[in-house]
């Protein structure tokens, strides 16, 4: 068995996906296949460069969002751990076996999240994150913006993942299912972890492999887009989790987080933004849940 599929979702930025498939192609241990599911780009993807490690494309009839297409991958992948990586990353240092011996080493492990720098600054991005408040459904990343002189090396337990590359033993997927595909982007990254902590999975952080993240460069950092789904995709997870605190945190969002996003983008001159904002806590409160 292949130790290690990884699975990345294209649409419309193929040059990135393009990219990270050169960068895999650098590395020197190769045991591991690359599957890419194109989203219905408006122009399908395709790679004419020579890999030599196994590559899948699987080209999607519609673009069923970030839990969707990493299911289609998931599904058709053979390796024993499931590597969800962005396509706006690259790696370039091998991450086959410092995996696989964390897993082995930590039989309790049901997620695990790597070191991301961003690809501009090579300052970190994410070390790990606090678990989500019940309330506010806000956390704390931990390595922010820090250089990276070896302080996060090694594993510990986290709160929460990154969605940007984030490792599953394909087992547990088969037995707990994938993400919610309803939430298309955002936050079902953060879904998919609580449903593995409810299971009795540890989350972890191994910092023994790095990725570089072009932060947001498929839907840009401050997008209409962005804004709708997040907004949304917030509620949506209040309600889906129902807690005690479900009903108080949708008011706090549609409350106090409306008022200062409203707030904000005026004052800053942004009035395109106030539609997405109140189209998305529309429809995270009218969306079903089930």
């Amino acid at each position: 068995m292949i130790p290690i599929s990884l699975i990345t979702v294209n649409y419309n930025h193929s040059y990135l996906t393009i990219d990270l498939i050169k960068s895999l192609e650098e590395l020197d241990d190769k045991r591991f296949e690359l599957i890419v599911v194109d989203n219905a780009s408006e122009i399908p993807f395709e790679y004419e460069g020579d890999v030599s490690f196994e590559l899948t494309i699987i080209h999607s009839e519609i673009n069923s969002g970030f839990a969707g297409g990493n299911e289609i991958g998931m599904m058709k992948a053979k390796g024993e751990y499931l590597f969800l990586i962005n396509n706006d990353t690259e790696v370039h240092q091998s991450f086959v076996e410092p995996i696989v011996n964390c897993f082995k080493s930590h039989p309790n492990l049901g997620m695990l999240s790597v070191l991301l720098r961003f690809y501009d600054t090579r300052l970190i991005q994410f070390a790990g994150a606090t678990p989500l408040s019940k309330l506010t459904l806000r956390n704390e990343s931990y390595g922010w913006g820090e250089k990276d002189a070896g302080q996060f090396k090694g594993y510990r337990p986290i709160g929460n993942i990154h969605g940007a590359a984030l490792i599953v033993p394909k087992i547990l997927f088969e037995e707990l299912g994938g993400m919610w595909q309803p939430f298309f982007m955002y936050f079902e990254e953060y879904d998919w972890c609580a449903t593995f902590k409810e299971a009795g999975y540890e989350i972890g952080f191994l910092g023994d492999v790095e990725i570089l993240h072009k932060e947001s460069s498929t839907v840009g950092r401050l997008s209409a887009l962005k804004i709708e789904y997040m907004f949304r995709n917030r509620i949506l997870f209040a309600r889906r989790r129902n807690t005690s605190y479900t009903y108080i945190t949708v008011l706090y969002l549609l409350s106090f987080v409306l008022l200062r996003d409203t707030l904000d983008y005026v004052l800053k001159g942004k009035f395109s933004l106030l539609v997405p904002l109140y189209r998305g806590a529309m429809r995270g409160v009218i969306h079903p849940v089930v």
